[in-house]
């Protein structure tokens, strides 16, 4: 697993909400069961917010990473991957501090 890699959602309960989740841990932790991740919701559902909510665009879809609502999950609950979101490496990171 890759820090800034971003995966389905294959959570029944939380899918249709968001249906993607973005792994933020750093690679040196890749020992642990579990895995610091971001939500991605859809655009249109929520107004991103500057600094705190970057957005990336998915199969012409706009989603927003909700850094408010970021978790820690086992490993094993991540879906497939989808891919990967390094580009904005740094527009992330400056949300996780913000």
């Amino acid at each position: 697993m890759a820090q800034f890699t971003l995966y389905r959602n294959d959570n029944r309960q939380t899918q249709d909400r968001y249906p993607f989740l973005l792994d933020i841990q750093s690679d040196f932790l890749s020992e642990l069961k579990s895995r610091l991740v971001v939500p991605a919701i859809q655009l249109a559902e929520q107004k991103a917010i500057t600094r705190l909510n970057p957005i990336f665009q998915w199969e012409q879809q706009g989603y927003v990473l909700v850094v408010q609502e970021m978790a820690a999950i086992p490993a094993k609950n991540l879906g497939a991957k989808v891919t990967e979101l390094e580009m904005l490496r740094s527009e992330i990171l400056a949300a996780v501090v913000c």
